[in-house]
């Protein structure tokens, strides 16, 4: 069994950067995630020899402790500006997926391990995966969308206080439904030359981005998101039928005669609809367990919006917190 001192669960960036902050203040950490790659909604997707981004497409900056993070990741070359001339939307250069691939380089990760209990054992606790593998650590953080979180917590051997539990119910999120569709070599659409339009669109339509035209792919492969409604009202529809019915509505920008493939991605936890007002949560004062995520907000904070940017800050807030209480 592997012994760390902080074991994170969820490999978004809120986690990634909690662990480069923790382990650049000497802490011995290890991140947890359920799937194959770190970056949660920062999510590209391979499509034979093409990419599309299918989660977040940019991110803005409204912090100055964020700007300076953006400034080194575009030293680095790994984000770009994107459009947006007064409010500047960035993108990474090769796909969200790789910044935070990027970010990861020297964060101990174990990928496909899904945590199903938190236990105790004296100070420490035993996490425990769904493939039975376990991890001994001092410290918790959970960075997995808080309704997951609080499954969790509730299905775990620990103490989780009334107001913890009260403030996790609170938080919860909207779905969202994205179509990737890729076209012919000879195919045009009436989008902008960045390739982004989240204007003028059908009803239901959120936004539609060009992956070829926005610099990341060789292929042209368009991700079509349904807005919060109609994402609500297709969820559980088959994909076929769904992909039938956001085509209909954006035929006149997507000649389907020019469609060589399409399929569909399902977030269940896109959109915070209620979020917390402060960057991290203490289960209880029993515990050394922590949750973070994009959803818990700066109470300075206006936007009351989850993006990258509150993820960000989440998580460095609760490598802090960590942090503090251990010196």
């Amino acid at each position: 069994m592997r012994t760390v001192d902080i074991a994170i669960v969820g490999g978004g960036i809120a986690g990634i950067l909690a662990a480069r902050k923790l382990r650049e203040n000497g802490r011995d950490v290890l991140v947890l995630d359920k799937s194959k790659s770190v970056g949660g909604r920062l999510a590209t997707r391979r499509i034979d020899a093409g990419r599309a981004d299918h989660g977040a497409q940019f991110f803005t900056v409204r912090t100055e402790m964020f700007q300076q993070l953006v400034d080194e990741w575009e030293e680095h070359g790994w984000v770009t500006r994107w459009f947006g001339e007064k409010h500047a939307r960035y993108k990474s250069t090769a796909g969200m997926n790789q910044l935070v691939k990027h970010l990861a380089k020297e964060v101990p990760v174990q990928l496909t391990s899904k945590v199903e209990h938190v236990g105790r054992e004296g100070d420490m606790y035993i996490i425990v995966s769904e493939e039975g593998e376990s991890v001994k650590a001092s410290t918790v953080l959970l960075t997995l969308p808080a309704p997951q979180a609080l499954q969790l917590l509730e299905t775990s051997n620990v103490q989780v206080a009334d107001h913890a539990r009260k403030s996790l119910s609170h938080i919860t999120f909207d779905p969202a439904i994205v179509g990737l569709v890729t076209l012919d070599g000879e195919a045009s659409t009436g989008l902008p030359p960045s390739g982004h339009q989240d204007e003028g669109l059908p009803e239901g339509i959120e936004r539609i981005v060009d992956s070829y035209a926005k610099g990341i792919s060789s292929e042209r492969i368009m991700s079509i998101y349904a807005n919060t409604e109609l994402s609500k009202a297709l969820y559980s529809e088959e994909d076929d039928v769904i992909l039938s019915k956001m085509m209909k509505r954006v035929s006149h920008l997507i000649n389907a005669d020019r469609v060589q493939s399409s399929q569909l991605k399902r977030w269940r936890y896109a959109q915070a609809s209620n979020v917390h007002h402060a960057p991290t949560l203490r289960v209880s004062d029993q515990e050394s367990i922590w949750v973070a995520g994009d959803a818990f907000l700066r109470s300075d904070d206006k936007s009351g919006r989850t993006r990258i940017e509150s993820a960000v800050l989440s998580g460095l807030a609760a490598a802090s917190n960590i942090l503090d209480l251990s010196r």
